[in-house]
């Protein structure tokens, strides 16, 4: 009888040693908690461990989730180069080398007689990695540097797919892909749970915790399952921090954060029935509030929030010297970068930001209306 996709990633789990965990460039909350929860989870299965995101930076708001320092930024060491050296005739006395001139030199002494050239050769050594586990991944390019710098890597390494977009490719050796999950950490639980609900303890409760409270905007999106909730309330019996997660991701705001979210609620427009809202915020918005564009996450969250019909939500806006630039969040499963291909639109697959060709706010607006539309019709 053939395994199903989560037998086949216990199976994989259960039998390597040295798991490389990559998250995509520019990740959601829910990747990066997810992220984290599988390496406190492998860590405590007693594998080793290491997790990756190119040129990742910690958000604000995020340095309460444990381990969240071993995220690492690029991915380095993986294979090893073999110099051989044939001792089955003549042993070897002294070694040693020195590195000059961009060159290594390695130096053999032979006890008797003397080495020749057919008496060396070179290979390149195994991977460092037996599996390698994607999250919140729709294809490799998702992962940037990280796996187009290592190409053969990926493609001889099993790779274990977790996601919950329906963009996923269906790229891995085994895929965990459930279109029905509210975020990726929630697949990670049922794999938790798969492994023995021994190994889920008060800190991997807590990162998988974050991940469905951020993608839910604490349950309060349309998105919310029995199966969310049922999930999110065996979390906090297992120990998830529920007060500590809320207050770091929306209860400390600060004061410019505040201003521009006024501003931006003042200037709510709707369409489609509600299903789009947007609000458009300019130069001297951000002069007056103190705001920064890391202020826009809280501000859209905030939007979400207060409108819980929109499927997309979307904040217009133009920095000085800047071209104007859209930040769009996405409740459902829809394939946002494909309706923005240029520009390198950066982000999550719900969440991303695109600059327009636009120095002009209204032209900037028109453009993403005009894409809006041919997403929701």
């Amino acid at each position: 009888m053939e395994l199903t996709p989560l037998q086949q990633a216990v199976e994989l789990c259960n039998r390597s040693k040295n798991v490389l965990i990559c998250l995509p460039k520019d990740p959601s909350s829910d990747a990066i908690a997810g992220g984290l929860g599988l390496f406190l989870l492998l860590e405590k299965l007693g594998k080793r461990a290491r997790i990756v995101c190119s040129e990742f930076t910690l958000p604000n708001g995020h340095g309460f989730l444990p381990k969240s320092d071993a995220i690492e930024k690029e991915l380095k060491n993986i294979r090893q180069f073999v110099i051989s050296l044939d001792v089955s005739k003549v042993a070897v006395e002294e070694l040693s080398y020195v590195i000059e001139n961009g060159k290594l030199e390695v130096f053999i002494t032979p006890k008797n007689g003397f080495y020749e050239a057919r008496d060396v050769t070179t290979s390149a050594g195994s991977f460092a990695y037996d599996a390698v586990i994607t999250v919140d991944a729709a294809d490799l390019e998702m992962l940037g540097p990280i796996a187009t710098g290592n190409a053969e890597f990926f493609y001889r390494t099993p790779v274990l797919n977790i996601d919950h977009h329906a963009s996923n490719t269906q790229y891995g050796a085994i895929n965990l892909v459930d279109l029905t999950a509210t975020s990726t950490s929630e697949i990670i639980f049922e794999f938790t749970k798969a492994l023995g609900f021994n190994v889920l303890d008060e800190q991997v409760a807590t990162t998988l915790l974050t991940g469905i409270i951020s993608k839910t905007k604490s349950f309060q999106t349309p998105t919310v399952t029995p199966r969310s909730l049922a999930i999110a309330s065996h979390l906090i019996a297992s120990g998830a921090r529920r007060e500590e997660i809320i207050d770091n991701l929306y209860q400390s705001k600060s004061i410019a954060t505040l201003k521009l979210w006024g501003r931006a609620l003042a200037r709510v427009q709707q369409m489609f029935g509600g299903k789009f809202i947007y609000s458009m915020l300019g130069e001297q918005d951000f002069e007056k509030t103190g705001a920064t564009d890391d202020d826009l996450p809280r501000v859209i969250d905030e939007l979400i929030v207060n409108v819980p019909t929109a499927e997309l939500i979307a904040v217009i806006y133009k920095r000085a010297g800047k071209n104007a630039t859209v930040c769009i969040d996405v409740t459902k499963s829809i394939d946002l970068k494909r309706f923005f291909p240029e520009g390198k639109p950066y982000g999550s697959q719900s969440f991303f930001v695109w600059e327009t060709p636009y120095q002009d706010l209204l032209a900037a607006e028109a453009e993403v209306l005009r894409r809006v539309t041919q997403i929701l019709e």
